[in-house]
Protein backbone atom coordinates (compact mmCIF):
# COMPACT_ATOMS: atom_id res chain seq x y z
CA UNK A 1 0.00 0.00 0.00
CA UNK A 2 1.43 3.09 -0.88
CA UNK A 3 1.99 5.65 2.07
CA UNK A 4 -0.12 8.68 1.19
CA UNK A 5 1.44 10.76 4.05
CA UNK A 6 4.85 10.20 3.07
CA UNK A 7 4.50 10.74 -0.53
CA UNK A 8 1.97 14.13 0.91
CA UNK A 9 4.87 15.26 3.23
CA UNK A 10 7.53 14.76 0.28
CA UNK A 11 5.55 16.83 -1.73
CA UNK A 12 4.95 19.22 0.27
CA UNK A 13 8.65 19.82 0.90
CA UNK A 14 8.94 19.75 -3.10
CA UNK A 15 7.23 22.55 -3.12
CA UNK A 16 9.95 24.37 -1.32
CA UNK A 17 12.26 22.98 -3.91
CA UNK A 18 14.33 25.29 -5.94
CA UNK A 19 14.26 24.19 -9.62
CA UNK A 20 16.73 25.49 -12.31
CA UNK A 21 15.47 28.39 -14.08
CA UNK A 22 15.43 26.40 -17.51
CA UNK A 23 12.91 24.11 -15.89
CA UNK A 24 10.63 26.31 -14.49
CA UNK A 25 10.98 28.44 -18.08
CA UNK A 26 9.85 25.05 -20.04
CA UNK A 27 7.27 24.53 -17.43
CA UNK A 28 5.38 27.73 -17.73
CA UNK A 29 6.00 27.35 -21.71
CA UNK A 30 4.44 24.47 -21.82
CA UNK A 31 1.47 24.90 -19.33
CA UNK A 32 0.44 28.41 -21.44
CA UNK A 33 0.54 26.14 -24.54
CA UNK A 34 -1.61 23.54 -22.82
CA UNK A 35 -4.05 25.98 -22.00
CA UNK A 36 -4.35 27.77 -25.32
CA UNK A 37 -4.89 23.80 -26.62
CA UNK A 38 -8.00 23.83 -23.77
CA UNK A 39 -9.41 26.52 -24.68
CA UNK A 40 -9.08 25.86 -28.48
CA UNK A 41 -10.58 22.26 -27.63
CA UNK A 42 -13.80 24.49 -25.96
CA UNK A 43 -14.03 26.44 -28.68
CA UNK A 44 -13.82 23.68 -31.22
CA UNK A 45 -16.45 21.33 -29.26
CA UNK A 46 -18.51 24.82 -28.03
CA UNK A 47 -18.43 23.13 -24.66
CA UNK A 48 -20.29 25.60 -22.21
CA UNK A 49 -17.19 26.14 -19.88
CA UNK A 50 -14.25 28.19 -19.61
CA UNK A 51 -11.50 26.02 -19.35
CA UNK A 52 -8.54 28.53 -19.73
CA UNK A 53 -6.43 28.12 -16.18
CA UNK A 54 -6.13 24.29 -16.01
CA UNK A 55 -2.62 24.75 -16.44
CA UNK A 56 -2.29 27.87 -14.43
CA UNK A 57 -3.81 26.06 -11.54
CA UNK A 58 -1.43 23.28 -11.98
CA UNK A 59 2.12 25.53 -12.27
CA UNK A 60 0.43 27.11 -9.35
CA UNK A 61 -0.19 23.90 -6.95
CA UNK A 62 3.46 22.73 -8.07
CA UNK A 63 5.97 26.02 -8.18
CA UNK A 64 4.26 28.95 -6.38
CA UNK A 65 2.52 31.95 -6.74
CA UNK A 66 5.39 34.21 -9.20
CA UNK A 67 5.33 31.31 -11.90
CA UNK A 68 1.25 31.73 -11.79
CA UNK A 69 0.92 34.76 -11.85
CA UNK A 70 3.19 34.63 -15.31
CA UNK A 71 1.59 31.63 -17.10
CA UNK A 72 -1.75 33.36 -16.00
CA UNK A 73 -0.09 37.02 -18.32
CA UNK A 74 0.83 34.83 -20.88
CA UNK A 75 -1.92 33.07 -21.34
CA UNK A 76 -3.99 35.87 -21.83
CA UNK A 77 -1.73 37.89 -23.88
CA UNK A 78 -1.45 34.83 -26.18
CA UNK A 79 -5.05 34.26 -26.52
CA UNK A 80 -5.03 37.88 -27.11
CA UNK A 81 -2.65 37.94 -29.57
CA UNK A 82 -4.03 34.76 -31.50
CA UNK A 83 -7.91 35.38 -30.78
CA UNK A 84 -8.59 32.57 -29.59
CA UNK A 85 -11.41 33.35 -27.67
CA UNK A 86 -11.99 35.85 -29.85
CA UNK A 87 -11.64 39.03 -27.41
CA UNK A 88 -8.52 40.53 -28.09
CA UNK A 89 -6.89 41.93 -24.57
CA UNK A 90 -10.54 41.56 -22.81
CA UNK A 91 -10.47 42.37 -19.27
CA UNK A 92 -10.92 39.33 -17.44
CA UNK A 93 -7.66 38.96 -16.35
CA UNK A 94 -8.06 39.96 -12.92
CA UNK A 95 -10.08 36.70 -12.53
CA UNK A 96 -7.46 34.24 -13.62
CA UNK A 97 -4.71 36.49 -10.98
CA UNK A 98 -7.56 35.83 -8.26
CA UNK A 99 -7.89 32.20 -9.09
CA UNK A 100 -3.94 32.01 -8.73
CA UNK A 101 -3.57 34.36 -5.20
CA UNK A 102 -6.33 31.79 -3.97
CA UNK A 103 -4.76 28.54 -4.81
CA UNK A 104 -1.39 29.58 -3.33
CA UNK A 105 -2.62 30.95 -0.29
CA UNK A 106 -5.13 27.57 0.57
CA UNK A 107 -3.12 25.12 -1.52
CA UNK A 108 -1.98 22.32 0.98
CA UNK A 109 1.78 22.78 1.73
CA UNK A 110 1.89 22.44 5.14
CA UNK A 111 2.53 19.02 7.22
CA UNK A 112 0.34 18.03 10.19
CA UNK A 113 1.55 19.85 13.14
CA UNK A 114 4.25 17.34 15.30
CA UNK A 115 1.39 17.42 18.56
CA UNK A 116 -1.15 15.47 15.74
CA UNK A 117 1.65 13.19 13.86
CA UNK A 118 2.45 12.03 17.21
CA UNK A 119 -1.04 11.27 18.60
CA UNK A 120 -1.73 7.57 18.22
CA UNK A 121 -4.86 8.12 15.88
CA UNK A 122 -2.78 9.52 13.32
CA UNK A 123 0.24 7.24 13.58
CA UNK A 124 -2.66 4.64 12.98
CA UNK A 125 -4.71 6.19 9.93
CA UNK A 126 -2.45 8.43 8.50
CA UNK A 127 -2.76 7.52 4.94
CA UNK A 128 -6.59 8.37 5.01
CA UNK A 129 -6.03 11.42 7.51
CA UNK A 130 -3.43 12.79 4.74
CA UNK A 131 -5.83 12.10 1.93
CA UNK A 132 -8.20 13.42 3.66
CA UNK A 133 -6.94 16.93 4.60
CA UNK A 134 -5.80 17.16 1.11
CA UNK A 135 -9.35 16.73 -0.44
CA UNK A 136 -11.04 19.00 2.04
CA UNK A 137 -8.46 21.66 1.35
CA UNK A 138 -8.43 21.26 -2.84
CA UNK A 139 -12.42 21.72 -1.68
CA UNK A 140 -12.17 24.69 0.00
CA UNK A 141 -9.81 26.14 -2.85
CA UNK A 142 -13.01 24.95 -5.24
CA UNK A 143 -15.82 26.88 -3.30
CA UNK A 144 -13.45 29.89 -3.02
CA UNK A 145 -12.53 29.97 -6.45
CA UNK A 146 -16.11 29.64 -7.48
CA UNK A 147 -17.57 32.46 -5.49
CA UNK A 148 -14.26 34.58 -6.92
CA UNK A 149 -14.76 34.16 -10.66
CA UNK A 150 -18.54 34.54 -10.32
CA UNK A 151 -18.27 37.70 -8.73
CA UNK A 152 -15.26 38.81 -10.30
CA UNK A 153 -16.28 37.83 -13.77
CA UNK A 154 -19.98 39.32 -13.38
CA UNK A 155 -18.16 42.84 -11.99
CA UNK A 156 -16.45 43.23 -15.35
CA UNK A 157 -19.06 41.93 -17.59
CA UNK A 158 -21.48 44.17 -15.95
CA UNK A 159 -18.58 47.12 -16.22
CA UNK A 160 -16.93 46.28 -19.55
CA UNK A 161 -20.01 44.60 -21.75
CA UNK A 162 -17.53 44.15 -24.89
CA UNK A 163 -20.14 42.15 -26.89
CA UNK A 164 -17.85 38.90 -28.09
CA UNK A 165 -18.83 35.25 -28.60
CA UNK A 166 -21.38 34.35 -25.78
CA UNK A 167 -19.81 30.65 -25.71
CA UNK A 168 -21.50 29.72 -22.24
CA UNK A 169 -24.81 30.87 -22.54
CA UNK A 170 -23.77 34.03 -20.16
CA UNK A 171 -25.72 36.88 -22.01
CA UNK A 172 -29.09 34.39 -22.10
CA UNK A 173 -29.52 33.87 -18.45
CA UNK A 174 -28.64 37.42 -17.91
CA UNK A 175 -31.52 38.48 -19.65
CA UNK A 176 -33.42 36.10 -18.30
CA UNK A 177 -32.82 37.56 -14.67
CA UNK A 178 -33.49 41.18 -15.14
CA UNK A 179 -36.31 41.04 -17.55
CA UNK A 180 -37.25 38.70 -13.65
CA UNK A 181 -37.13 42.17 -12.33
CA UNK A 182 -33.18 41.63 -10.88
CA UNK A 183 -30.33 43.90 -11.21
CA UNK A 184 -28.23 43.68 -14.19
CA UNK A 185 -25.25 43.44 -11.28
CA UNK A 186 -26.44 40.84 -9.33
CA UNK A 187 -27.50 39.10 -12.85
CA UNK A 188 -24.30 39.13 -14.36
CA UNK A 189 -22.73 37.72 -11.38
CA UNK A 190 -25.58 34.70 -10.58
CA UNK A 191 -25.55 33.99 -14.46
CA UNK A 192 -21.92 32.52 -14.13
CA UNK A 193 -22.59 30.70 -11.03
CA UNK A 194 -23.80 27.84 -13.04
CA UNK A 195 -20.67 27.89 -15.32
CA UNK A 196 -18.16 28.19 -12.80
CA UNK A 197 -19.62 25.18 -10.55
CA UNK A 198 -18.34 22.87 -13.22
CA UNK A 199 -15.61 25.04 -14.75
CA UNK A 200 -14.06 24.86 -11.68
CA UNK A 201 -14.47 21.23 -10.59
CA UNK A 202 -12.23 20.32 -13.54
CA UNK A 203 -10.16 23.54 -13.28
CA UNK A 204 -9.23 22.98 -9.44
CA UNK A 205 -9.06 19.15 -9.03
CA UNK A 206 -7.76 19.12 -12.91
CA UNK A 207 -5.14 21.06 -12.20
CA UNK A 208 -3.89 19.45 -8.67
CA UNK A 209 -3.51 16.24 -10.35
CA UNK A 210 -1.61 17.66 -13.00
CA UNK A 211 1.05 19.78 -10.56
CA UNK A 212 1.12 16.22 -8.57
CA UNK A 213 2.49 15.06 -12.57
CA UNK A 214 5.01 17.89 -12.45
CA UNK A 215 5.98 17.70 -9.21
CA UNK A 216 6.78 13.57 -9.23
CA UNK A 217 8.34 14.17 -13.09
CA UNK A 218 10.93 17.01 -12.00
CA UNK A 219 11.67 16.40 -8.60
CA UNK A 220 13.42 12.71 -9.66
Amino acid sequence: MVDFAMHSERGKQQHQHNYRPVTVVLICALAVAANLLAMLVRHWLWLPLFMDTIFTVAVTFALGLVPGLVVAVLTWLADSIFWISLQPFHPFIPVALAEVLIVHLLKPSKPPAASLRQSPAFRADRNMLALYGVFMRVILIYFVCVISASVLGGIIDFVYRGGGPDYIGVNALIMALTQGGLHELPASIFSRFKVNMVDRLIVIFGGYLVSRAILTRYSQ
